[in-house]
């Protein structure tokens, strides 16, 4: 607890954007999508859909029905494997291209979306990139979000997570693995996604908040991250105990 109250598990301004970015998507997908199917509800790790596919085409089909986005027209193809980076503490030129789980592209009309077949070993990143790239395919539907194009990619993790899929964006945002390379043996770490894993955790107890969700998000975050879900729910509960109201009532005028 702070001096006054529950302390912010991120910064006053990280906060405020989040905000604005959940108040900007649910005036646009959350008011317009009612008759395509959406309906928002948290997604964890043990969904009967997620957990029944067998492919990686069953578990991009069973994201997107989820989603409730299965009208939606999107191709899905295997990319190339990502190249790993190994970190060993020294500067490196860093090549976004190169490091990226997914990828979304519109080739001539038709929305692509392509994966790293190494993620096959991981469903739930797995599940974490085709959410993120599927929220592309939303995003790209709705125009420019708060902060406009230079926020696009943390407000397309934003609505991965407004789609039911914060638990697996927060616990695939990092991730470190032993490696041994010959004579070289240590640590190396991955990151996904653009928000951190503060952000995503605290997005995803905005999520709960605004819907009210069923469900132990709590439960099947990494151990680490749950006291920042904590931390979360009390700074909303203290702070913003009507948050759905709250939401409606931020000018998004000021993030133009």
């Amino acid at each position: 607890m702070g001096l006054f109250g529950p302390s912010l598990p991120i910064d006053r301004e990280e906060l405020e954007w989040l905000l604005a970015c959940f108040a900007w998507i649910d005036r646009t997908l959350g008011q317009r999508d009612q008759s395509d199917g959406f309906e928002p509800r948290l997604v964890l790790p043990n969904d009967e859909a997620l957990t029944a596919a067998s492919t990686a085409s069953d578990l991009f089909h069973a994201v997107k029905q989820t989603a409730g986005l299965s009208d939606w027209e999107c191709r899905l193809e295997k990319g190339e494997p990502r190249r790993e980076r190994i970190q060993t503490g020294l500067a490196a030129d860093y090549d976004p291209e190169s490091s990226a789980l997914g990828t979304f592209s519109v080739e001539g009309s038709t929305p692509v979306i392509r994966y790293d077949p190494a993620l096959l070993r991981d469903p739930d990143a797995l599940v974490s990139t085709f959410a993120h790239e599927l929220a592309h395919l939303v995003i790209h539907s709705l125009g420019m979000p708060p902060g406009g194009e230079a926020l696009e990619e943390h407000a397309t993790d934003c609505m991965a997570v407004y789609l039911g899929f914060g638990v697996f964006l927060a616990n695939s945002a990092r991730n470190f693995s032993q490696f041994s390379d010959g004579a070289m043996h240590g640590w190396s770490s991955q990151t996904s996604g653009y928000l951190s894993e503060n952000a995503l955790v605290t997005a995803l107890a905005i999520f709960e908040k605004r819907f009210a969700t069923d469900g132990d998000a709590q439960g099947a975050l990494k151990s680490y991250l749950k006291p920042v879900h904590r931390k979360a729910h009390k700074y909303f509960a203290k702070r913003y105990p009507q948050l759905a109201q709250e939401l409606s009532q931020i000018d998004l005028k000021a993030w133009a």
